[in-house]
């Protein structure tokens, strides 16, 4: 996609919602190169229903209602989910949970504060991405006979994943804050530089995959199932049971209050900081720092979406000698 096009859609989109009766929300839908706008809490489905594989729907600051079921392989990308996501537009707000169907093939889903779950079908699904999104609720299992392949959540506010050892190949947890657990995967899974506040066993019957770099605050006992890697991970708990798997460079014992910025008890706050007070001390497996900015790719601050980002705007009041009306927007593109 050409920037002068996805910076066009962005601004005719906040435009949009400038001049829509009562700050309506809005969707623009992005189909080869041309938009079409959509107006109201109700704009979400109007844009999905006109959409076909491949197209992009962005959604203004605002709340809307989802569509009840999604089976499209399209992009929809939200203003993000944290209360301030840019100075201007505030957050992506979807009314109840996400249902995710049999023809979602290469969905993405980004920037969306989502209130319930993010369930998805008995069919198989392959390459879904979850990306700086917020779920209170669950991804619950479904179908134990349905593969999904090539899986991901990335830089995610999400409460529990649930697979029910149903996943195929390729899934991907990186970069997320979790309040609850990770459960029934049954290999092929990459658990990578998350932060998991439960305290409780952080993961249940996960098997035969790779866990690194993540911090986990839990000071209750729990252990570790079978046939994992488990390498370079911080532990409040001094003492850990790892079970019958392979696992170094981990580091236990370190006290809650000694690992981040600004950071305490269970649940997920905005005002919380989880940079590490001492980054060079803990290690993972890249070289780089374990939890939420290790990686090459590290954790995007205040969750700001891909897509440029509306910083500011003056419009003014009346128009100039011309006959003309200023107006100035910046618009400020993401390095990642």
């Amino acid at each position: 996609m050409k920037k002068s096009v996805l910076l066009t859609a962005i601004i005719c989109s906040f435009l949009s919602l400038q001049t829509a009766i009562a700050q309506n929300p809005v969707t623009t839908l992005q189909h080869n190169g041309t938009t079409q706008t959509f107006y109201g809490q109700n704009s979400f489905v109007d844009a999905y229903n006109a959409s076909i594989n491949g197209d992009t729907l962005y959604l203004s600051t605002g709340y809307f209602t989802p569509p009840p079921s999604i089976a499209k392989g399209v992009k929809i990308i939200g203003a993000g989910h944290f209360p301030d996501s840019a100075n201007v537009t505030k957050r992506t707000f979807i009314l109840s949970p996400i249902y995710i169907n049999q023809g979602a093939d290469s969905l993405l889903l980004e920037g969306l504060y989502i209130d319930g779950n993010i369930n998805y079908g008995g069919d198989p699904i392959n390459y879904v991405k979850v990306f700086r999104c917020r779920f209170d609720g669950f991804i619950p299992y479904s179908n134990a006979n349905s593969v999904k392949n090539n899986f991901s959540f990335e830089e995610c506010f999400l409460r529990n994943i649930v697979f029910d050892n149903e996943v195929g190949d390729n899934l991907l947890i990186r970069h997320c804050i979790i309040t609850d657990q990770i459960a029934y995967i049954n290999g092929n899974a990459l658990i990578d530089g998350n932060v998991f506040l439960l305290n409780g066993a952080p993961l249940l019957s996960v098997n035969s995959s790779v866990i690194q770099n993540n911090i986990f605050i839990s000071i209750s006992h729990f252990y570790f199932d079978a046939g994992n890697s488990i390498n370079n991970n911080l532990f409040v708990r001094s003492s850990v049971d790892f079970g019958i798997n392979s696992y170094s460079n981990n580091y236990l014992g370190i006290p809650q209050a000694d690992i981040f910025i600004n950071q305490s008890g269970n649940s997920i706050d905005y005002t919380h900081d989880y940079h590490l007070q001492h980054p060079e001390l803990y290690i993972g497996t890249d070289g780089t720092q374990v939890g939420l900015y290790g990686g090459s790719i590290p954790f995007k601050d205040k969750g700001k979406p891909s897509n440029p980002q509306v910083i500011s705007k003056n419009i003014a009041t009346e128009t100039d000698a011309n006959g003309n009306l200023p107006i100035s927007i910046t618009v400020e593109a993401q390095d990642n």
